[in-house]
């Protein structure tokens, strides 16, 4: 099945969907509202005796498929945000979008809710007040409004009757493409090319993206042998480098995004003894790798990599027999093994997380571990336009 007919079938069910079903099934995505009170001049968020949103999701339940959002608010001292829906409905893959806010001002409560509808890229407001002392029906007249506006609104339907007669001319001109690419392939291919171009338009598009990172992080690190821990105490460890996506982003596992990238590491490390003062080490160190990352879920990341590493080091040993100090340098080389978690906050910067092991390709000596916390900052970010579809 090409591209163009899996477009004439989604648009036929959506045909089928908004022109012949009623608003009840409809699939409602919920993000979690938030409770004010008013303190002085100012309203600041607490948590209510009751669960606000499952209230007014038991009512709504009765008509709609309601389900609650997971996601994480953008500024939680802002309250939930026209982007938050925004997020909500691309993470989501939804249509609408609920959400909104409670405030009591100490005499009162006024609810105020949004409906975002991406697919008509519009909002619509609801209002509704009541006294202190009647939650409940203050959520029950809210519900009755949301109901109220997806049975009879007239804006709406016009609207979706409109969508309806757009769809319908854009399926018609499908249509009308593949019948003529038809009788070109019939007239011009062997019918062998024509099934090799059918599967390959069958394969789904995989979407690419050149992007520069540069991670930074600080870690503790320790030798894993037990002698060399007794010698050499970790302490410190800075790491700055540069991982590049060239492209390599795969299709799709199981619905997760996932892609490969190449990195240089540059880092420093400190050591010294429990005993202080009778071993000093300074090293630094240079790690090229590469990396495989795995989208599990919606901005969160796992990473493992691999890589050889180049570590040039100063000792530092203090010879109390003889009162005076020997001092040393040793260059090495060995294999570096990473697992990363990031968490993605937007298109710039993340957060992470993870572990390094280095080996070394000396024998006697001991393989060091490495626990660190960063951030990724990207410097560079281009999609192949070629790819957009």
């Amino acid at each position: 099945m090409t591209r163009n007919m899996v477009k004439i079938a989604v648009y036929e069910i959506l045909l089928f969907v908004l022109g012949g079903t009623a608003v009840y099934g409809q699939i409602i995505t919920m993000i979690p509202v938030i409770y004010y009170e008013k303190q002085e001049t100012n309203y600041v968020e607490k948590p209510y005796t009751s669960d606000i949103t499952a209230d007014i999701t038991a009512i709504l339940n009765n008509y709609y498929n309601i389900r609650r959002s997971r996601l994480q608010l953008t500024d939680r001292r802002a309250g939930v945000t026209d982007f938050d829906a925004s997020q909500a409905a691309d993470n989501y893959n939804g249509d609408d979008i609920l959400y909104g806010m409670i405030k009591d001002d100490g005499i009162s409560l006024q609810a105020e809710f949004k409906i975002y509808s991406r697919r008509l890229n519009d909002y619509r407001s609801f209002y509704a007040s009541d006294t202190k002392d009647q939650y409940e029906r203050l959520i029950k007249t809210l519900c009755e409004h949301i109901m109220e506006w997806y049975n009879t609104d007239r804006d709406k339907a016009d609207l979706l009757r409109d969508e309806i007669q757009n769809l319908q001319a854009e399926i018609i001109s499908i249509k009308e493409e593949l019948e003529k690419r038809k009788r070109e392939d019939e007239n011009t291919a062997p019918r062998k090319n024509t099934k090799a171009k059918a599967e390959q338009e069958a394969k789904p598009a995989v979407e690419k993206e050149f992007t520069l990172r540069l991670p930074v992080n600080a870690g503790y690190w320790t030798y894993i042998d037990r002698l060399w821990v007794e010698s050499v105490q970790g302490t410190i460890e800075m790491v700055a480098g540069l991982d590049m996506f060239p492209e390599l982003q795969f299709p799709a596992l199981y619905n997760m995004k996932n892609e490969a990238s190449f990195g240089l590491n540059i880092g420093y490390r400190n050591g010294v003894t429990r005993n202080q003062g009778a071993v000093l080490m300074n090293g630094i160190f240079i790690n090229p790798e590469i990396k495989y990352h795995l989208n599990f879920y919606t901005e969160n990341w796992i990473c493992i990599g691999g890589g050889l590493f180049y570590e040039h080091a100063w000792w530092k040993i203090e010879d109390r027999e003889y009162q005076k100090d020997i001092n040393s340098n040793q260059s090495l080389t060995g294999y570096s093994v990473s697992l990363d978690y990031a968490y993605r906050i937007n298109g710039l910067f993340t957060v992470n997380i993870g572990t390094n092991l280095y080996g070394y390709f000396a024998e006697g000596s001991s393989p060091v571990v490495r626990s660190y916390l960063g951030t990724v900052i990207t410097l560079v970010r281009k999609k192949d336009e070629k790819d957009e579809k």
